[in-house]
């Protein structure tokens, strides 16, 4: 990981700076050290604060829950989540911020954005910012999904237009958004040793940390691009609350059989669709029982999630009348997407493949583009 790389060779990087550490439970070493004990204990690194994301420095609070002001092995941990705090305060007492957290590949995910925001503000107030790389559990290669549009841009779907699936470890993501976006950032990114684009997550031999609560384990990390936005209707079960959060889609009305055999039948990369019955016993259907479409992943770098997602959308809109896109829900699902687009193409009754074929062409142009900013 980068952050075994920057403490063997480029401490040097923080030589007489004030750092603040942006991480969570994610960021350890090799050895299993956390990153925040590992700066603590190096003689070269002056380590004077650290910040939260979403979750918290724990990983534990719940999604949009607020995260408070606290400290952790004598430093103050400050909230970048809800605090109200400008970056610019954040960042007075701060020379250099590192970045050490486990990204999951999928742009509706906060903490890329939490960055880019430092990213920026770094920019503006002649700070330093150094990226800590690690893997993206959907490879280096899977480019999928819409772009986000401008109305759209948010902390829950992006400040830039990048695609659901974006094909880049944060570090190379980093590299893009500064770049493209001029945010006029000092910006290092210290890469992993060993890693390639086609690397899978069962190939690294590390274990799994949560980044989040219900991004449990790596398969839950690689169909959240998959099944979130599904989850934002409120209306089919994508198995939060189960242990297998995000690789589910489920409903009392779905014929699980049916639907995995239709599903299968579209040869969609990378993942076989099962059946699965299941009670759950909290949120949604709870004590009902539920006919459920599981996602098995059978190549995470062949995968496909935004397709795969809209392809499970466009089914169920065709074969189930009980299936709603309810309209309250409208705004909630535009900005999981980035677009409304989708959402108006699958109440027209388009098919999953034209959806598809609306988004190709600025997705090609956005992975050509991508490539400048490689490390791998």
């Amino acid at each position: 990981m980068g952050v075994d790389v920057f403490l063997q060779h480029h401490t040097h990087l923080v030589a007489d700076a004030r750092v603040g550490l942006i991480t969570n439970p994610t960021g350890r070493t090799k050895t299993g050290i956390t990153t925040i004990d590992a700066l603590q204990q190096h003689p070269d690194v002056n380590l004077v604060a650290l910040f939260a994301l979403e979750h918290g420095i724990k990983a534990k609070a719940k999604a949009g829950e607020h995260v408070s002001d606290t400290q952790m092995d004598s430093l103050p941990v400050y909230s970048l989540y809800g605090s109200g705090r400008s970056l610019k305060s954040s960042l007075d007492n701060i020379d250099v911020i590192i970045y050490d957290i486990q990204d999951v590949g999928s742009r509706a995910y906060t903490y890329i954005w939490s960055l880019t925001k430092i990213i920026k503000a770094a920019g503006e107030h002649d700070k330093r910012v150094i990226v800590l790389d690690r893997p993206n559990p959907l490879g280096g290669l899977t480019v999928d999904g819409p772009i986000t549009e401008e109305k759209w841009h948010s902390l829950v779907a992006g400040y830039y237009p990048v695609p659901r699936a974006y094909g880049l470890t944060v570090g190379e993501l980093a590299r893009y958004l500064n770049r493209e976006h001029l945010l006029a950032c000092a910006l290092t990114v210290v890469p992993m040793k060993g890693y390639q684009r086609n690397t899978r997550w069962t190939d690294i031999g590390r274990e799994w940390i949560p980044p989040s609560p219900n991004i449990p384990s790596p398969q839950a990390a690689i169909t959240f691009a998959a099944t979130g936005t599904i989850g934002a209707l409120g209306t089919v079960h994508i198995g939060i609350g189960t242990d297998m959060p995000f690789q589910i889609v489920g409903a009392p009305w779905i014929n699980a059989e049916k639907s995995t055999r239709m599903l299968n039948a579209m040869q969609l990369p990378g993942v076989e669709f099962q059946p699965l019955i299941f009670v759950p016993d909290t949120w949604l259907f709870r004590n009902k029982k539920v006919q459920a479409i599981f996602l098995h992943i059978t190549d995470p770098i062949a995968f496909r999630p935004t397709r795969t997602e809209v392809a499970i959308l466009a089914h169920l809109v065709a074969t189930y009348p009980e299936f709603t896109i309810p309209k309250d829900r409208y705004k909630r699902f535009d900005q999981a997407m980035g677009t409304s687009t989708v959402r108006e193409a699958l109440l027209k009754g388009d098919t999953a493949r034209e959806i598809w074929e609306r988004w190709e062409e600025a997705l090609e142009e956005f992975a050509t583009v991508r490539e400048k900013y490689f490390l791998y």
